[in-house]
């Protein structure tokens, strides 16, 4: 019994050597064509495709040629088995053979314009076989254009009379922003404005003006994102930050903190050096929110420990009932309600020890002042002591040199009398 792939193999060899001995017949089907190209703008890539169809084949042949104002990108052979040096390429002639098909991918070619012009892909001196018998000669061309190449707005430069510096805050609740049409020019804008730094406004126009203003925003971190829009598309984005702080209101009463004090459930742990339960007093404008800064930072919970809210009598505290370590702190306070604060309340230094079974000591300027003393008349101890100790070792030295120079004369003395 003969084996199919036998006949197919005696079938192809027939075919190639019909491919390359014999004369085309004016009645073959098949054809190799190409397909795709089109208008495209230069610089960018387009695909051109060749394909083989029409009638039955198993051997092929060809020649591709590539025209006109664009670079290859790439020139992919499709799934036949081609004969050594004789893949689809640009200018090359093709030649190879397949199992029977009525439809093939001879070649998928990626073009690029350069510049603006025409041109095509062309296939010629076409041959397509079955077992040795010609089933088509035809061939074909894909054109295209290349047009100028787009040219879309370059990025929007975003400024502000208002807020002018992205990285400082203004005590301004109305902020006011101004650009002007960006290189390749804009037929219209699309604009965001919230508090998230990265956001990409729709590819709509929102607005052809080149001015905006939001009005009383409250305290906090904005953004303005805006990309402009012409004939040949969209910008990138361009992202402009307003920080708004806070306006003091110099007629508000100036916070002040009374006391700080240990809570009667104070406990003192000498071995971790931390003292739990200290109680914090102060006065502040009525019905304002205090706002507390310590310096070295406490990190305490804003959830476990929410900022006071100043009584109608203008008075609030706060209890603070984690460890808080044994060392010296400042605190300030400052009352805030929306977008107003007071004035800052005076620093208060103050000593978290755990000595005398654990206390919290304000410190006063006198206290500061003593203290200073205090360690100058340290060290001016510590400096005598320290010259003292200098000169008693110079005196030891200086005697026991005296006592070995005694006996070294003794014994020269004693040896000139024997």
């Amino acid at each position: 019994m003969i084996k199919l792939t036998n006949i197919w193999a005696t079938g192809v060899i027939v075919s190639l050597i019909f491919l390359i001995g014999l004369p085309s017949t004016a009645f073959a089907a098949g054809s190799i064509t190409a397909s795709g190209g089109g208008s495209n703008n230069a610089g960018n890539t387009f695909t051109v495709t060749v394909k083989a169809s029409g009638a039955t084949f198993d051997s092929l042949q060809g020649l591709i040629s590539v025209s006109g104002p664009v670079s290859i990108v790439s020139f992919s052979a499709g799934g036949a088995t081609w004969l050594p040096g004789k893949s689809p390429n640009n200018n090359n002639q093709f030649v190879g053979i397949t199992s029977p098909t009525n439809s093939l991918t001879v070649a998928t070619i990626k073009l690029k314009g350069t510049k603006v012009g025409s041109g095509k892909v062309t296939v010629s001196g076409v041959r397509l076989a079955r077992s040795g018998a010609e089933v088509g000669t035809g061939g074909g061309s894909a054109s295209y254009t290349i047009t100028p190449a787009l040219a879309p707005p370059g990025s929007v430069t975003v400024s502000s009379s208002t807020h002018p510096n992205q990285e400082e805050s203004y005590d301004i609740s109305t902020l006011e922003l101004s650009w002007s049409a960006p290189g390749n020019g804009a037929s219209g804008y699309a604009t965001s404005f919230n508090q998230t730094a990265d956001t990409v406004p729709e590819a709509k126009t929102t607005t052809t003006s080149t001015t905006a203003k939001y009005e009383n925003q409250a305290v906090g971190t904005y953004y303005f994102h805006i990309r402009a829009n012409n004939k040949d598309g969209w910008s990138d984005t361009t992202h402009f930050k307003i920080n708004i702080k806070p306006t003091t209101d110099s007629t508000l009463a100036v916070p002040a903190i009374t006391s700080i004090t240990t809570t009667p459930e104070a406990v003192n742990d000498i071995e971790a050096g931390t003292l739990t339960g200290i109680l914090i007093k102060g006065t502040g404008p009525a019905g304002y929110t205090m706002m507390l800064t310590f310096a070295p930072d406490w990190a305490l919970s804003a959830e476990k420990y929410p900022a006071p809210v100043i009584t109608e009598q203008g008075t609030w505290e706060l209890t603070i009932t984690d460890p808080i370590k044994a060392g010296f702190y400042k605190l300030t306070a400052i009352g805030k309600k929306d977008s107003t604060v007071s004035p800052t309340s005076p620093t208060v230094t103050f000593e978290v020890t755990v000595a005398e079974g654990g206390k919290v000591r304000l410190i006063t300027a006198s206290d500061a002042t003593s203290t200073y003393q205090q360690a100058q008349a340290t060290h001016v101890a510590e400096a005598t002591a320290r010259r003292k100790m200098i000169w008693g070792g110079l005196a030891g030295i200086v005697l026991l040199a005296a006592i070995v120079l005694a006996a070294v004369f003794r014994r020269k003395l004693f040896a000139g009398k024997t």
